[in-house]
């Protein structure tokens, strides 16, 4: 799609929320003075009571000046966080196609001038696909992350055998690596940002990580809950993982592998940690299918070039 541009870049922010009425109020006041121009709110709940919530926390918050129009797409289940980005970056290159898109979570909230030094950025540095701000946790700053390709430990700092990658929490991306999708609707939740990376540094794009745009982020809290959801899901992107940034094909066994060895470690530290078996048996369901896929890569044969 042609987008013609103005002297002054369009940006859209696109916020998915599930059960979050409140947080989204907060990320929406937070972006008041960014330089937006649409706001694309994707309601991920599937539920009518959580629907109207939302709807009248707009409504509440629409009687506020604010710059930016805003839409909003009801699903009638929760799609996933790949999936619910790329439907809302697919009716927006459709209906108003912008220059740039801002993806943030609900339950992050930009600085002052956040989103201006990351376009700035992005202006100085035409061969950048995403820009991300340094995310603030409160008791500590994050500033990029890597990503091991063997283990599928994660790091913040750079690591031998590990990729750069910018998390989902926020990041400015320019409308010409959205194409058909952004992200691989193989992923429901986790992982997903990794591939990208992955998949613009094999492109030859740059992503880099703005030091002077700052974002808060109230962190995942189910993460510390060690719930069968979170802890599915995480070990089954960690599990995709592995076969998406392998560049060989005899390179999958030994990515898998090296999940299968962290993974389970980490489940045990988790049980005993929260005293219940749930983080155990949620990677045991995540890590079913692996022994299957070591199984037919291996007699598959051929070449191992992929």
């Amino acid at each position: 799609m042609n987008h013609k541009l103005k002297e002054q870049p369009t940006i859209c922010a696109i916020i998915l929320d599930y059960y979050g009425n409140s947080k989204t109020i907060a990320c929406l006041i937070s972006l008041i003075d960014q330089g937006l121009d649409t706001v694309l709110i994707v309601d991920n709940s599937g539920d009518p009571t959580a629907n109207k919530q939302l709807q009248e926390a707009l409504l509440t918050f629409g009687q506020k000046k604010v710059s930016f129009v805003i839409h909003r797409i009801v699903n009638q289940q929760n799609l996933g966080y790949a999936k619910g980005i790329n439907q809302a970056l697919q009716w927006l290159e459709k209906n108003h196609p912008h220059q740039y898109y801002l993806l943030i979570n609900n339950d992050a909230e930009a600085t002052p001038d956040m989103l201006p030094h990351l376009l700035e950025y992005m202006n100085e540095h035409k061969e950048t696909a995403i820009t991300a701000p340094v995310i603030d946790l409160g008791h500590k700053q994050l500033a990029g992350f890597w990503y091991h390709r063997i283990s599928g430990l994660m790091f913040t700092r750079n690591f031998i055998g590990a990729i750069p990658y910018l998390t989902g929490c926020c990041l400015l991306v320019d409308c010409r690596i959205v194409g058909k999708g952004l992200f691989d609707e193989d992923f429901f939740m986790y992982g997903e940002d990794v591939d990208l990376a992955w998949r613009l540094h094999l492109a030859g794009w740059d992503t880099a990580c703005v030091s002077q745009a700052i974002v808060r982020h109230q962190g995942i809290g189910s993460s510390h809950q060690g719930g069968f959801f979170y802890e599915y899901h995480l070990a089954l992107g960690h599990i995709l993982l592995a076969k998406k940034l392998a560049r060989y094909k005899f390179e999958t066994p030994l990515l898998y592998l090296g999940r299968l060895l962290t993974l389970s470690v980490r489940a045990v530290v988790r049980a005993i940690r929260f005293q219940s078996l749930i983080p155990i048996t949620a990677s045991v369901s995540a890590l079913r299918p692996v022994h299957k896929s070591i199984e037919s890569i291996s007699h598959r044969g051929g070449n191992d070039e992929q």
